[in-house]
């Protein structure tokens, strides 16, 4: 195997329209920021990725504000010089260097499984173990918060064949307001289509006893995340009265917090997503966790864009175990977007990008229109004369 030497890395912040406007429990937003990654090799060959956030630091903590300065000043440099192919020396320098920031070190973790899958010329799921799927059933975001809009939309992606199930955001408004429109809904599309709620954490446990057996008489097939999510017992006891999975994904980051889950019997479903756990690898560290304690795997998005998507899809196809398949939906909610190719979904499901790496080219033209201030930042290497070793420059353009 070729070594395969980072030379530079820098990080560029892109906002991106939305095709509607997006609610979640906590805000609403009419945009998705995300941070572009690129890693250049001393061949130079390239590796690109993506770290996304839904709309800021409210869901983790981070923003992609955060996710460059970071990646810029403290990631960069510990992986620059290094074998792009050394991925758990890599990971251990980035953890040694910031603790936790999982969405920067999974933009970078992507980058650099592209640079090694261009220079093999190999798809990420090769390198990760081998493909078991070719395509990932998609359900699509209801989030307008107007049953009746919500219902019409949802009846042009079936007809589209864009999405498979549905997912209703929750915990905007009131319970009883909440759940009746999910009830409108569900009656309306359950006999087209498999219907999940997501309160994001905004219930108490008085209130999913109350809200549960009402959406399960509907048809309601699953409930996300109803309980904040450092409460890994209130879980278990609605589990006990629900006839639907709940499934966990704020309560599940790492593998320790899957551990612990499985412990106490929590999440029959578990939401992965590459961005809150730090990359591929820590992702299958938890599915791994959670398919030895005997829950089922779900795959989770932060609305990527068609780069981000392409290599969440590379791991999703590794995956073994997705009943209820999962939502990397990001490409179809955005108004544009910055790659070549945008990824393709057919027959209700995204289908595995084909090519080597992470499967997908960045538009050089859509990625000057979106950057957000026409300057990024690239961290390099240089020889010093006299034998000085490598050092690293800081450029701005």
């Amino acid at each position: 195997m070729p070594d395969i030497i980072i030379r530079d890395i820098e990080s560029i912040i892109v906002d991106l329209p939305l095709r509607r406007l997006q609610r979640f429990s906590a805000l609403a937003a009419q945009r998705q920021s995300l941070v572009v990654i690129r890693i250049r090799s001393t061949d130079g060959i390239m590796g690109v990725g993506e770290a996304s956030i839904p709309s800021g630091p409210w869901w983790g903590g981070e923003s992609v504000e955060t996710i460059k300065s970071i990646a810029d000043i403290y990631l960069a440099p510990v992986l620059i010089g290094q074998r792009a192919t050394d991925m758990a020396v890599l990971r251990a320098r980035m953890d040694e260097a910031a603790f936790g920031n999982s969405f920067a070190k999974a933009g970078l973790e992507m980058a650099l499984w592209d640079l090694i899958g261009h220079t093999l010329e190999q798809p990420v799921h090769a390198l990760l173990g081998g493909k078991v799927r070719d395509s990932l059933n998609v359900a699509w975001p209801l989030a307008t918060g107007d049953p009746r809009q919500e219902i019409d939309e949802a009846l042009a992606k079936l007809e589209a064949g864009e999405a498979s199930a549905f997912k209703l955001k929750m915990g905007a408004v009131e319970l009883k307001q909440d759940v009746a429109r999910a009830c409108e809904v569900t009656l309306a599309l359950r006999d087209r289509a498999g219907i999940r709620v997501d309160p994001n954490e905004r219930w108490t446990e008085v209130d999913a006893l109350w809200a549960i057996p009402r959406l399960a008489e509907v048809g309601v097939e699953m409930i996300e995340q109803p309980l904040p999510r450092e409460d890994l017992d209130g879980p278990v006891r609605l589990q006990a009265r629900a006839a639907m999975p709940i499934m966990l994904d704020e309560s599940i980051r790492t593998p320790h917090d899957m551990l612990e889950a499985a412990k106490k019997g929590a999440g029959a479903l578990i939401s992965l997503k590459i961005m809150k756990s730090g990359g591929m690898v820590p992702s299958r560290a938890v599915a791994d966790v959670a398919l030895a304690a005997g829950a089922a795997l779900y795959m989770g998005t932060f609305l990527e864009s068609s780069l981000g998507t392409s290599g969440n899809m590379q791991f999703c196809a590794t995956l073994p175990h997705l009943p209820l398949g999962g939502e990397l939906v990001g490409p179809m909610l955005v108004a544009d977007d910055i790659t070549e190719e945008p990824v393709r979904y057919m027959d209700g499901a995204l289908q595995l990008p084909k090519g080597n790496g992470i499967g997908a080219r960045i538009d050089e033209d859509k990625l000057k229109s979106y950057r957000r201030d026409r300057a990024h930042t690239t961290v390099t290497a240089s020889t010093g004369q006299g034998g000085g070793g490598t050092k690293l420059a800081v450029a701005g353009e």
